[in-house]
């Protein structure tokens, strides 16, 4: 059986073809987790990717695949109509994922970041793509060992997409704060909630997305981009939020990997919910589509600050500058998109949340749990134990 090692990419499509919305015309989702791989022994990465992935392949496991380090492995659903659907995709999935690197005498995790891996130490993983990367990137690379969720919800069209996009960059800070999973990096507490988007933030196209009232706007930036060989596809743009034109969908990339399943699923129920909401505004107010570029410029600090302090950030509510927390802008947040996550059936993953005063997010859990016991391999044993927890889920759900 031929292993995936090595495999080169398809030819890609002319950028006039790649950019051609493909609409959805509900609002799907498509969910993608980063795993860390951790050697059984010592708790730090271990680059485990290239057998465990062959053995995914002998065992026709679906939704596995590889990522730019040998220390990570992917897990993505197919196209989901609800939330619901993504935790029974991924269920089974992290099970045998989970149940075949355990035989090869690795454990998996959820974390944004390893807590004290020493990156430079870390093995691409044998791709050309990956190849390419790291021959553009240079020691940028090894600043990549961080891992994420990433979630696409399906939208009827480009202007749209950009419309979405537009009203949305306002709530990136929420979603990252929700999620952050990563204040340790190499060995150090980097004193922010997700060292992980500031890591991000170094690459070239990275952060919170350029101003585009149109999808043609979009598009022509891609094209100038393309031609003067700044980047190669539109998939070279790593951005917060991003349209996928080849899906029909909006993709988050904001968020750190949650340190939980009940916590990655809430973040998506809100997350589509969000998107649902937004679409109705847009029908009722089409000219909002346009949105407003101050909201952009006031996104680049929120972020910061939710990248700093997390859910104990002050956030910057309008460009007028009023602020206020933001753990009540997320409590508050959660309960305008209820009813519409009820009609959606995905009201009951927002409870994780609730209440918000008492939510903890994956780093200061981190903290408190380093500070309690100054261990790493606490950290570490934690963040196994709560995948095993996960994955005993899905094997109490299919009786095995």
């Amino acid at each position: 059986m031929r292993t995936p090692i090595l495999q080169k990419e398809p030819k890609p499509r002319r950028q006039s073809e790649e950019l051609i919305f493909r609409p959805s015309p509900a609002t799907t989702l498509g969910v993608e987790l980063e795993l860390q791989i951790l050697d059984r022994e010592t708790g730090d990465l271990a680059p485990g990717a290239v057998n465990i992935l062959k053995a995914c392949q002998q065992d026709a496991v679906p939704g596995v695949s590889a990522e730019l380090m040998q220390s990570m492995i992917e897990v993505k659903t197919d196209i989901c109509p609800d939330v619901a659907a993504v935790k029974t995709e991924l269920l089974p999935r992290l099970r045998k994922v989970h149940n075949i690197a355990g035989s090869l005498g690795y454990n998996l995790a959820m974390f944004g970041t390893h807590p004290f891996h020493r990156s430079n130490t870390s093995v691409i993983y044998p791709d050309e793509r990956y190849e390419r990367i790291q021959e553009r990137l240079a020691w940028l690379t090894y600043q990549r060992v961080v891992f994420g969720l990433h979630i696409h919800v399906g939208v009827p069209s480009g202007d749209l997409a950009m419309g979405v996009t537009n009203m949305l960059v306002q709530h990136l800070p929420h979603l990252l704060a929700l999620s952050a999973n990563s204040p340790f990096w190499h060995g150090v507490d980097t004193g922010l909630a997700s060292c992980r988007s500031a890591l991000y933030r170094l690459l070239p196209h990275a952060g919170v997305p350029r101003y585009f009232p149109r999808w043609k706007d979009f598009r022509t930036f891609c094209q100038v981009m393309n031609d003067s060989k700044a980047i190669d596809s539109f998939k070279d743009i790593y951005w917060d939020i991003r349209p996928r034109p080849d899906f029909g969908t909006i993709e988050f990339r904001i968020c750190d990997l949650p340190p939980s399943l009940a916590v990655t699923l809430g973040i998506v129920a809100l997350t589509r919910s969000l998107v649902i909401h937004s679409l109705r505004l847009l029908a009722e107010h089409p000219l909002l589509c346009r949105g407003d570029i101050r909201r952009h410029w006031i996104a680049v600090e929120n972020k910061w600050l939710a990248t700093r302090y997390g859910l104990g950030a002050v956030y910057i509510r309008a460009p007028s500058g009023k602020r206020r927390g933001l753990m009540q802008e997320c409590g508050d947040l959660i309960e305008r998109v209820m009813p519409i996550a009820r009609e959606s059936l995905d009201h009951s993953f927002l409870n994780v949340f609730k209440p918000m005063d008492r939510f903890e997010n994956g780093a200061a859990r981190q903290r408190r749990l380093y500070r309690e016991h100054g261990s790493w391999k606490t950290l570490i044993d934690d963040g196994v134990h709560r995948f095993q927890e996960d994955v005993a889920m899905a094997s109490a759900v299919s009786g095995s």
